[in-house]
């Protein structure tokens, strides 16, 4: 049957999970909208969803048998037989199995519960939780599940049958450490099959993975089973008419279930909507990992003999790398909201990139994203992936600032810390919405944490034996402060796949790269200024194009320096901002400055460029209000005059060095702003100045002859790209309340 899109699959998965029950239309829009705003057509989606699964439903079986989606206030409800939807089935089973058990029936208990399970047959809503789908009642059905599996191992450790399950047992307790409920019923499974010693190996294992991983003991139920079998209780043995009717049943029924699942009960037929749960063309309803966890473990252990093999470890060798993305007094102006979508939108960079330098995005709390790599037979291809992510992270959100100094952010106020060690980690795996995944921990993450919190932004360190593996591909200095840790300096092959990177980011704006940088070249030999113009609506990447030529000026041209800026929206900063921005830039001021030091930096810069103190201080005392150290009653009310001394600070700086101004978002700029940017190509006509502008369409509708008719100007008209996570970062950063005003 077909289902349609992701929306329409996701309502009927999320009416299923609620069949003949009436579901709010508010609580189905949050299910389809679970993070991200819905949008004004949201009702309309919704109902054209609706109306399409009706007409699908109607096809998927006979008149008589179709289920029926009908209207019912105060939303919908899906009306359907019992014996159509697996989970129904299952919950009647289980229902059943559990009564039996209740009653002292663990035989008829274990057959329906295994009859129930074997509805199983992978991740409920499999397609809809690969798509990111989280819902709770996802989880309380995956966690309904693995109870039943407990239900049923209970069942058949109490016939006797713990020579049947115990294979199944170890691999589920494998898959399901922090369970202590089934760990227990495998200790008692051992013990029963003369196996006292790795039953105490079980109680052990688990102990260590909730010490280690969460700073729990075992609960006072396992602690006393474990001082059971160190005593050789007797009430851990098999009750003595179970076992007689044990010893007198056929052989086969101590034999291991089949793979695949249980025996089909005779008066219990399979259900009729095959659609059930899946929300796709498949033969089944109620979906879990059952088969492939339990079978998999089962698989994994038969070429090795049972009396010989080794107890499992949670500790395995391993690299995790730490990003820390840290957000400036320069955000401090933004909502809540709108900083967790710039953490949000970092935090998806950084998985993408762990991802496809092999790694597992295990973890991302708050600003911090944590990153696991495993070690294969080559212990360097886990440390080398793990540094090339930080670097690749790293060098997407900065500027190179040269060969030895940490590069500088690309967005003022984003600064990123990476920390990368090798050693044991302790890996657990839990279920999370239907899915069963790792947990990581152990003194090797907290190694980790604590080098992060010495880390200076743009800085990736590392640890001795990160270090020891990954030195053939890159240069390392020494921290002094920290003797254990090495910075990330020079790197051979290890970018490699940074420069594919970023190679495949400008890959579509090639043309308009070469360009610009042809006429940076023509700057340079005619010693004259010259206006690049690049125009784009929001989406055609007019932000990303002028941040890749700013990266690559600052990488291969040691002759250039290099000022930008993003004007800020109208009423939201000085029309100043952009260029105290450039001069801070080009004096070295840091937001961290004091008054004081800002100042003497100031004063410096400017006494190298003209050469003389008197000349310096004269200057200074115009160009004072843009330093950011001063307060704000200090700043000159004449913002045209601070204007024109930035201007001819801007031709001295140029006389001295060919320097490239690169600003974003010029349509905000107010009048005196704007005509400063314009005359910068006409008041001089002796120095190399590139003036690079970056605007949308709203420029030539406040200026219609922007460079119209004027020698040694240039305009670039974007089209749309594909945008990637970084081009979605910059929206986040850029568009504080969802309006697509970003380029």
């Amino acid at each position: 049957m077909e289902l349609g899109g992701t929306r329409q699959r996701a309502a009927l998965g999320f009416l299923l999970l609620h069949a003949n029950r009436v579901v709010p239309t508010s609580q189905l829009l949050d299910a389809l909208w679970p993070t991200d705003r819905a949008p004004m057509t949201a009702r309309k989606i919704l109902q054209n969803a609706v109306w399409r699964l009706r007409r699908a439903l109607a096809h998927a079986s006979g008149p008589e048998e179709a289920p029926e989606l009908v209207t019912r206030s105060p939303g919908y409800m899906l009306r359907v037989r019992p014996g159509q939807i697996d989970l129904l089935v299952f919950q009647q089973r289980v229902a059943e199995g559990r009564a039996a058990l209740a009653a002292g029936d663990p035989l008829t208990a274990s057959v329906v519960l295994r009859d129930a399970l074997s509805l199983w047959q992978g991740v409920a809503l499999a397609d809809l939780v690969e798509d990111g789908t989280a819902w709770p009642q996802l989880t309380a059905v995956q966690e309904k599940r693995l109870d039943v599996m407990e239900d049923r191992f209970e069942a058949e450790l109490a016939c006797g049958g713990h020579h049947a399950v115990l294979r199944e047992l170890e691999a589920f307790v494998e898959a399901e450490p922090l369970r202590e409920r089934a760990a227990q019923q495998l200790m008692i499974a051992l013990y029963r099959c003369g196996r006292q010693a790795e039953a105490l190996g079980v109680y052990n294992r688990v102990r260590a993975t909730l010490v280690g991983g969460l700073g729990l003991e075992p609960g006072r139920q396992m602690q006393r089973l474990q001082q059971s079998v160190l005593t050789q209780d007797p009430s851990l043995d098999l009750p003595t008419e179970v076992a007689a009717r044990r010893d007198h049943a056929p052989a086969e029924a101590d034999q291991a279930p089949e793979e695949g699942g249980g025996h089909e009960s005779a008066d219990i037929t399979k259900p009729d909507l095959a659609l059930a749960l899946t929300s796709g063309d498949t033969d089944t309803g109620v979906t879990g990992d059952t088969a492939a966890t339990a079978d998999t473990g089962t698989r994994d252990r038969d070429s090795r003999d049972r009396d010989t093999e080794e107890p499992l470890n949670p500790r395995q060798p391993a690299t995790i790398l730490m990003l820390r993305f840290q957000l400036g007094a320069e955000f401090d102006h933004l909502p809540p909201k709108d900083i967790d979508r710039v953490l949000d939108a970092v935090s998806q960079l950084a998985r993408e990139k762990i991802e496809e330098f092999g790694g597992l995005a295990a973890a991302s709390i708050g600003s911090v994203q944590l990153g696991y790599f495993a070690h294969s037979s080559e212990e360097a291809c886990g440390a080398a992936g793990a540094v090339r992510v930080g670097i690749a992270v790293r060098d997407c959100l900065s500027i190179p600032s040269g060969p030895l100094a940490p590069p500088a952010p690309m967005v003022r106020g984003l600064d990123v810390h990476a920390a990368v060690t090798t050693g044991e980690a302790v890996v657990t795996r839990w279920p999370v919405a239907g899915a069963v995944r790792p947990w990581i921990g152990g003194d090797l993450v907290d190694a980790c944490q604590d080098m992060l919190d010495r880390t200076p932004g743009g800085e990736i360190q590392v640890c001795d034996e990160t270090r020891r593996l990954t030195e053939p591909l890159v240069t390392y200095h020494h921290v002094r402060k920290s003797p254990s840790n090495w910075q990330v300096l020079a790197v051979g092959s290890v970018t490699e796949g940074t420069e594919k990177l970023c190679a495949a980011h400008a890959g579509e704006r090639e043309c308009e790269l070469d360009l610009m940088h042809g006429m940076l070249r023509r700057t340079q030999h005619r010693s004259l200024p010259h206006l690049i113009t690049v125009l784009g609506e929001s989406g055609f990447g007019k932000t990303r194009l002028l941040m890749e030529f700013q990266r690559r000026l600052a990488a291969e041209r040691d002759d250039v320096r290099v000022l930008a800026g993003t004007v800020p929206r109208p009423g939201t900063g000085s029309p100043l901002a952009v260029p105290s921005e450039m001069f801070a830039m080009y004096c070295g001021i840091t937001g961290q400055d004091s008054e004081d030091v800002a100042l003497h930096k100031a004063e410096a810069a400017l006494l190298r460029l003209t050469g003389r103190t008197d000349d310096a201080r004269a200057m200074l005392s115009l160009l004072r209000p843009l330093i950011a150290a001063v307060p704000h009653s200090h700043r000159a009310p004449f913002t045209d005059e601070v204007l024109a001394a930035w201007r001819d600070f801007l031709f001295k700086a140029a006389r001295e060095q060919l320097l490239v101004l690169i600003w974003d978002d010029l349509h905000h700029a107010d009048d005196i702003l704007l005509e400063t940017v314009e005359h910068l190509t006409e008041s001089c006509a002796d120095v190399p100045l590139l003036n690079v502008v970056g605007a949308r369409a709203l420029l030539l509708e406040r200026r219609p002859d922007w460079a119209g008719g004027r020698q040694h100007t240039m305009t670039i008209s974007l089209a749309p790209v594909d945008g990637d996570a970084l081009d979605r970062l910059l929206k986040s950063l850029l568009v504080p309340d969802g309006n697509a005003d970003v380029a």
